[in-house]
């Protein structure tokens, strides 16, 4: 009988690499990895049971792990054991009876997001409209769009609809951490993520200047924003432009996603229904939009308790 982390590393080449995103699959190469520092990986499956299961769930909670993390854990060794139980390989669903920690007990805390206020943006557009660096038009643009960073990456000139003053989402830029590759996804992130938005005046204006300045607009695939060779900005390179421009401009850096926060934000100060902004930003349920935002939109409190009475 074989142990744990083996009889799962051969379900994870048989069945899910081909079957599923590379980036999903190098999401549980993660997985995989950080529970090979555990005991639970080499248990046999002849002894497996759900108090090694759910011992093994404990002991990522106490080592201060996110819930995320617990989570995708979680889900690998559901998911193999449910396989491994349809084929007889274990008699039991063992996994069954396994329950995942309350958001309260968890030790390290979600990360609730942020956005740039009204002066802090003023402050760094100051510097990103130098267009000194080519990170700075790409956060120009996602401030504007509320684009993600890999959406936005991965732009190429014939996703613009110039006449119709709109933009076609529906790619994504991927970076393989457990393989160390990067490259362009031909879908968006999820099936809601592929759509089309309009492009404001700040958008429209960042695409023009560049496609003006563009020798390649020619080229279908040709990408947006892309190094003096013609090479996609890599996520590393954007750190490093984006920390810059924060820097002249004597304001936190904040990741690069937090763009897309400010502009979601700043579309529903402006008075944007959140159906319409969760479109925008290629949110699956409007739910999402909320449980996402909420802290930020600072009426919206007021405005359910209206609704309840």
């Amino acid at each position: 009988m074989k142990q744990l982390y083996e009889s799962i590393n051969e379900w994870m080449v048989k069945y899910k690499k081909n079957s599923v995103k590379p980036a999903t699959y190098d999401r549980l190469i993660t997985s995989f990895n950080l529970m090979k520092n555990y005991s639970i990986a080499y248990v046999y499956l002849d002894v497996l049971c759900g108090d090694d299961l759910q011992e093994y769930i404990n002991k990522l909670v106490k080592d201060g792990y996110a819930l995320t993390t617990v989570k995708k854990q979680f889900n690998l060794l559901t998911g193999y054991l449910k396989y491994a139980n349809a084929n007889g390989i274990v008699a039991r669903p063992i996994h069954n009876g396994v329950k995942l920690p309350s958001a309260s007990n968890v030790l390290k805390p979600k990360k609730e997001v942020c956005a740039y206020d009204d002066r802090q943006q003023v402050l760094l557009k100051r510097i990103l409209q130098t267009h000194a660096r080519v990170g700075y038009d790409v956060a120009l643009f996602m401030l504007e769009s509320g684009t993600r960073i890999g959406e936005a990456l991965a732009i190429s000139w014939s996703d613009i609809n110039w006449s119709r003053k709109s933009i076609r989402i529906n790619k994504t830029f991927v970076r393989l951490g457990n393989s160390r590759t990067q490259y362009i996804q031909d879908s968006a992130k999820s099936y809601t993520s592929n759509r089309t938005i309009p492009l404001s005046t700040g958008a429209y204006s960042v695409l023009k200047r560049l496609y003006e300045n563009e020798k390649n607009v020619d080229d279908p695939n040709g990408l947006v924003f892309h190094d003096e060779n013609g090479n996609a900005l890599t996520y590393e390179a954007m750190r490093y432009q984006i920390g810059l421009a924060c820097q002249e401009a004597k304001v936190p850096y904040l990741g690069q996603h937090v763009f897309r926060h400010t502009f979601a934000t700043n579309c529903y100060n402006r008075g944007c229904d959140v159906k319409v902004l969760s479109r925008l930003l290629g949110h699956s349920d409007v739910t999402i939009t909320y449980n996402i935002y909420i802290h930020l939109f600072g009426d919206a409190l007021e405005e359910m308790r209206k609704v309840l009475g």
